[in-house]
């Protein structure tokens, strides 16, 4: 027998009970929802419960609600328990809540009492469902998780999970209309959670906040970042400009994490301004303009970092981080539009086709090898040997490298656009449309032509009050581009249709824009 055990997430509320019992794990925008002493005892509770009902070790807890008190608790009792939590996202319609429950095929499903016209379409996807608890209020045939739990008093639970469990299963945010599911284990885990704290420094007695939802493998990663370092984390039930505002002015919040449509949003708020206690906003999950990044830190003055990676699929993997936001704003502006360098315990290489590195200023895919690499697809072998080779992750992302080792971002590599024998890569030339006054959001994709193979095609979304001009907008791309990089055609849109994760869905953008050529 080993004397040797696992230390993991399940085991860090008692950690920080032990720690820390009166400092804050959880707040909201009224105060201290929860100490460390008391999340330790929810979350136990909740795993003693569960497992008396008879949910077992490798089964499935679906949840689905928006950010609380009582999601957090409950990720925390799985994590204990060593049951597989299985996020899903409330932005879906029923129909596709519906196939996601079906692939989890979940013991056990909590949810929000505001989706309760959704659980009679979920238990019928659901054939081996036993138990259905909400976290806020009873419902016909579902008791909330607050009575579940009533008959036990105070209690401990130590984690029952060891590394090579797998403890989640996440949906990628992939764009092709086809969910896939992720499994994590808790090495990864913990792996992603100590390579976070580490690159950004978050101390006991912070309070994080991430604008990103929990079910979203960012949103809670920043929960497991909190936790696992005695710092606390700021719960809003969805992001909202005015709300976060209020966190910020209100003295609590030291950390952000904020998408650019969310940055956007706060610095279009009245008033908004430098908060004295905000040490760092960290930013990610879109292309970020640089002028944009120039605003964020004229408003706010605290440092920046630029997080990039294939989170659910192969964690973090390359960072910017204040001092390169420092030598950017001293003369290197060209340092905003880099994804940074590889992030501590990540081994990266670009690669060709065949996988072979290649050199400085030559586009190649992003292949990384750490211990922040998924367990797999779930039911999908056959998929993730293409995404997995050798202990290489292939994340399908293409970039090239400076000779400082800077890493700039090429765009997708089924993305890629073929134009009479040349590569175009739509991250470059939207990265370059958005930097016109007019634009506020721009996408290109390749369609069909009989001379060249593919034309560039871009769409863009006007800044309010704005008009944008086609053929200004062709000549900006023209004088800052090669000539075959240039759009054949620029086409204004109200909106670009995206998935439920905010990314762009280009077959779909593509078959509009062939219609209306």
């Amino acid at each position: 027998m080993s004397l040797l055990s696992s230390v993991g997430p399940g085991d860090w509320p008692t950690m920080g009970a032990h720690a820390y019992p009166d400092m804050p794990a959880l707040r909201t925008p009224d105060g201290v929802a929860l100490t460390y002493a008391g999340l330790e005892e929810r979350a136990s509770r909740l795993a003693v419960a569960l497992r008396r009902a008879g949910v077992a070790k490798g089964e499935r807890i679906a949840l689905l609600g928006t950010d609380s008190v009582g999601y957090a608790v409950t990720l925390f009792a799985s994590l204990k328990l060593g049951t597989i939590a299985a996020p899903l996202n409330f932005r879906l319609a029923g129909p596709e809540l519906a196939a996601l429950t079906s692939l989890a095929d979940p013991a056990v499903l909590v949810l929000e009492a505001r989706y309760a016209d959704l659980l009679p379409l979920l238990r019928a996807a659901a054939p081996g469902l036993r138990l259905v608890l909400t976290f806020d209020g009873p419902l016909p045939g579902a008791a909330s998780v607050e009575e579940l739990t009533a008959r036990d008093g105070p209690v401990t639970m130590p984690a029952e999970a060891g590394d090579d469990d797998v403890l989640l299963w996440m949906l990628t945010s992939g764009t092709t209309g086809t969910p896939r599911v992720v499994a994590q284990t808790q090495r990864m885990l913990k792996a992603n959670t100590a390579k976070g704290v580490l690159e950004q420094g978050f101390q006991p007695g912070e309070c994080l906040y991430a604008g990103t939802p929990l079910f979203h493998v960012s949103g809670m990663g920043w929960l497991y970042y909190a936790i696992s370092r005695g710092a606390a984390l700021m719960l809003l039930p969805q992001f909202d400009a005015d709300a976060v505002l209020g966190c910020l002015r209100g003295g609590a919040v030291t950390r952000c994490l904020l998408v650019p449509s969310m940055i956007v949003a706060l610095l279009g708020r009245p008033g908004v301004g430098p908060v004295p206690q905000l040490r760092s906003i960290a930013y990610g999950g879109a292309a970020m303009p640089p002028e944009l990044v120039h605003r964020l830190h004229a408003t706010f003055g605290c440092d920046l970092y630029n997080t990039f990676g294939a989170g659910t699929e192969g964690g973090g993997q390359t960072i910017l981080r204040p001092a390169d936001h420092r030598a950017a704003f001293d003369g290197r502006p060209h340092l905003l539009g880099s994804i940074g360098r590889p992030m501590f315990g990540v081994d990266l290489r670009l690669c060709d086709a065949d996988g072979t590195e290649v050199g400085v200023g030559t586009v190649g895919e992003i292949r990384t090898r750490s211990d922040t690499i998924m367990d797999g697809y779930v039911g999908r072998p056959d998929l993730t040997a293409t995404k997995v080779t050798d202990g290489w992750f292939r994340s399908g992302d293409m970039a090239w490298r400076d000779a400082d080792g800077y890493l700039y971002l090429a765009g997708r590599e089924d993305d890629m656009i073929l134009r009479g024998g040349e590569n175009i890569y739509p991250a470059e030339i939207e990265s370059v449309l958005v930097e016109h006054p007019t634009v506020d959001e721009a996408a290109v994709v390749g369609l069909p032509d009989e001379q060249w193979g593919q034309i560039v095609v871009a769409a863009v979304v006007a800044v309010p009050g704005t008009v944008p001009d086609p053929d200004v907008l062709r000549a900006f791309c023209r004088s800052r581009l090669a000539g075959y990089k240039t759009p054949s055609r620029v086409v204004v849109v109200g909106t670009l249709p995206k998935n439920a994760s905010g990314k762009t869905l280009r077959v779909q953008l593509a078959a509009s824009l062939a219609v209306t050529a």
